[in-house]
């Protein structure tokens, strides 16, 4: 799949609390692979994943780039490939199409003090140093550091999508936004009403990803509502709207 055909149809709105580790394929790095993923749910993500050699060409492509969209936070490993002696070409690529969509908080490299050294267009990004062996002591103070910095609501995304909301789409938001906790704080048509201004808006914030919408079959009957989305949730503490 071509990079600019996922990220202009398949890159959502919903950010996984996961850690996306891009690094070579060789089995010399499943054991630090293993450390990673303790320290990241000692973190609180709810897991660490990695794509591996074996799955088919597309759908590789395919979790690279949703790992790299849609991830909380992006593991670069540049340490030396065992079969080149080098950083990994695919794990550079990838570090680019990271550095062009996500901010600099969500990125987190770390390489080994004796490998080769960074390619002079990546040099510019910061990039932690091991030296000895890899411990899970280490990646944990300084990961622990990288997630503590991250603030999603002042991203490029939110504040793209909160400058998109036309004014009916504010006022909506203003008034349907609500005090109750998440699986509770959806609504329905009857809560929009019946102009069709209202109901345009609500199709743009869908648009925007700031609302999806649900439906549930109950026996022969169907129920649907709209529900916030994570994102939607970010975009309106961007907007400083408080719960009523």
């Amino acid at each position: 799949m071509h990079t600019k055909h996922f990220f202009e149809n398949f890159w959502t709105s919903e950010q996984k609390n996961e850690l996306f580790v891009c690094m070579p394929f060789h089995n010399d790095f499943d054991s630090k692979f293993k450390k990673i993923e303790t320290v990241a749910i000692k973190l609180g993500f709810n897991k660490a994943t990695r794509t591996k050699e074996g799955w088919m060409a597309n759908d590789i492509v395919h979790e690279i780039l949703d790992g790299i969209g849609n991830s909380r936070t992006l593991l670069f490993d540049l340490s030396n490939d065992p079969k080149t002696s080098f950083v990994n070409g695919n794990v550079l690529y990838e570090l680019g199409i990271a550095d062009a969509i996500r901010e600099p908080e969500d990125i987190f490299i770390i390489k080994e003090k004796s490998g080769t050294q960074v390619p002079f267009d990546a040099s510019h990004i910061r990039y932690n140093e091991y030296e000895g062996e890899f411990s899970e002591d280490w990646l944990e103070k300084k990961l622990g550091t990288i997630i503590e910095n991250q603030k999603w609501y002042k991203s490029r995304r939110v504040e793209t999508a909160a400058k998109s909301i036309d004014g009916r789409g504010f006022e909506l938001i203003l008034s349907l936004y609500p005090k109750k906790p998440v699986g509770e704080d959806h609504f329905n048509d009857q809560a929009i009403g019946n102009e069709p201004k209202n109901k345009l808006a609500i199709l743009r914030l869908i648009d925007l990803g700031i609302l999806w919408f649900a439906t549930e079959k109950k026996g022969q009957n169907y129920g649907w509502a709209y529900h916030w989305t994570p994102f939607g949730r970010e975009v309106i503490k961007y907007l400083n709207i408080e719960k009523k």
